[in-house]
Parts: structure tokens; C-alpha cells; sequence
């Protein structure tokens, strides 16, 4: 498919999802809020080899740590994801530890400088020390600072009856099993970001049931649980779009990383 222009998600939505800490919008006095120092918050971790599992459960690679906090809880969803996305990459030369939300904030600082996404720097400006909202093209900024080439997918309608999104579910399941995974089901496979309108979450694997198949969901918001939230077919209709980040195993120089972001829109 051809590259497309990435659709931008990061904004509040008036549907409400069941699965999602609901997000209000911000402002006058809230602007303040939002754009306040953003103080160090150290969030609970959890590796994805600690979490409960079933035979039909596949999971992501074992090193993957989840992160969630209750204290940036609003603002600093897509970062925790960074981190757990970071965190299957751990051992990678470019990564001695997941970096700190203060520290991501200034790589995608130092992304823009080089001269990666110029739309979304004009947009948002600054972010170091602030609580503005990052998305799908931050995250692949970030990464990309990193030598970590990222790919953003487009789901960005319906194909499914009462506004589901099936091509989400069946990219997703063909993600995780195109390869083997062990005796607790675990894999060699990345963790994935997973974005929708004004939340985002990090998807950690699939259960093929027999009564049918579950996204293994991990959210930053929610304290740590081990066992993820099973994100239903029936749950998708709740958003109009929604946008998966992958990232490729292996390192990349950055100079080779393309600087316009661009999307594979499915379908």
C-alpha cells in the first residue's frame, strides 16, 4: 500500500471507551493544569514473563516491562507506552536502561532539532518539563533519535458491523503468531502501540480462545495487574480510528530513518 499521511489521534473524543480512563478537556484554568511542570513519577514495573497465562495465550518478548502510575495519570499515557515498547529493546546496544519520562521529553526535543517531524514540532513546540499529550508520530520521533525505526498503521474507519474495526483484530493476531512462541507462550516479538482517540495503551499479546480471540491489553493508567485486560472485537466500536506503532528488531543508523512520517492505511 502506499504511504499515507498519518492521522492524528492524540486529541479527546466524545465516545467514550469502557476500557479507557475517561479523559476531560482542558481549558482556561485546565491549560495551566496541563502545562505545568512535569515532576518526576516513578511508575510500578512488572515484566511480561510475570504475567498469568493460559495455553492459548501468546505474549510478547519476555524482557518487556509494564509500566503504569497513577500519578501522571492524563497526560503521560504515551510515554509509559514508549517505556514498554523501550523496554523489549533493552538489549540493543542503544539502551543501558528504559529512559525516564523528563528524558524522553527531551529526545523528541533533540528528534525535532534534527529535523524529524516538522509539522508535529510546529504543533506542539516545546515538551520537555511540560503535560502535553504525545501520539503515534512523537512515539516514532523518539524512537527514531534512538537509531529505532518505527512503521505506523492506520485503522482509520470501520470494517466491521456496528462501527468494529476486524482488520485491526486480524492485523494483530498475524502479528503476534507469525512466530513461534514458548511452553508459557511467550515470543521474540515487540510489544505494540496501540492508540486511539486521546488514550493510548501498549498491547502485550492474543488469547485464541474457543469462544473467541482476546488483545492482551496493558494500560499506564491502571496500576499493575498480572493479568492484562482482554480487549473484545465488540469494544472497538467505541472509536472511529485507531493506530498501531511496530518497531523493527534490529538497530538502524539514524540518517537512514526517513524524517517525514508516513502511514499504511488499512484498509
Amino acid at each position: 500500500m502506499d504511504p499515507a499521511q498519518v492521522i492524528d489521534l492524540t486529541g479527546s473524543s466524545d465516545n467514550e471507551d469502557p476500557l479507557a480512563v475517561k479523559h476531560t478537556k482542558i481549558k482556561a484554568i485546565g491549560d495551566y493544569i496541563r502545562n505545568r511542570v512535569a515532576g518526576p513519577h516513578h511508575a510500578e514495573t512488572i515484566r511480561v514473563e510475570d504475567l498469568a497465562s493460559t495455553p492459548s495465550t501468546v505474549l510478547c518478548t519476555k524482557q518487556t516491562q509494564l509500566y503504569s502510575t497513577t500519578r501522571d495519570r492524563g497526560w503521560a499515557c504515551g510515554y509509559r507506552n514508549c517505556q514498554m515498547l523501550l523496554s523489549s529493546l533493552i538489549s540493543l546496544p542503544i539502551l543501558n536502561t528504559v529512559p525516564q519520562v523528563i528524558e524522553l521529553q527531551q529526545m523528541l526535543e533533540q528528534a525535532w532539532s534534527a529535523g524529524f517531524d516538522p509539522d508535529g514540532c510546529a504543533q506542539l513546540g516545546r515538551v520537555v518539563n511540560t503535560r502535553k499529550w504525545i501520539g503515534a508520530t512523537e512515539i516514532y520521533c523518539i524512537l527514531a533519535h534512538l537509531g529505532v525505526r518505527a512503521h505506523i498503521v492506520d485503522f482509520h474507519r470501520a470494517t466491521g458491523a456496528n462501527g468494529t474495526h476486524p482488520a485491526l483484530f486480524t492485523w494483530i493476531v498475524e502479528y503476534f503468531t507469525s512466530g513461534s512462541k514458548d511452553e508459557r507462550g511467550l515470543t521474540n516479538k515487540h510489544p505494540l502501540y496501540l492508540q486511539h482517540q486521546g488514550h493510548s495503551r501498549t498491547v502485550v499479546g492474543v488469547e485464541m480462545a474457543e469462544e473467541g480471540v482476546s488483545v492482551l491489553v496493558f494500560d499506564p493508567d491502571v496500576p499493575a495487574a498480572r493479568t492484562p485486560t482482554r480487549f473484545l472485537l465488540s469494544h472497538t466500536k467505541n472509536a472511529q480510528q485507531y493506530q498501531i506503532v511496530y518497531v523493527d528488531s534490529e538497530p538502524h543508523n539514524v540518517a537512514q530513518i526517513p524524517k517525514t512520517i508516513s502511514s499504511t492505511r488499512i484498509p
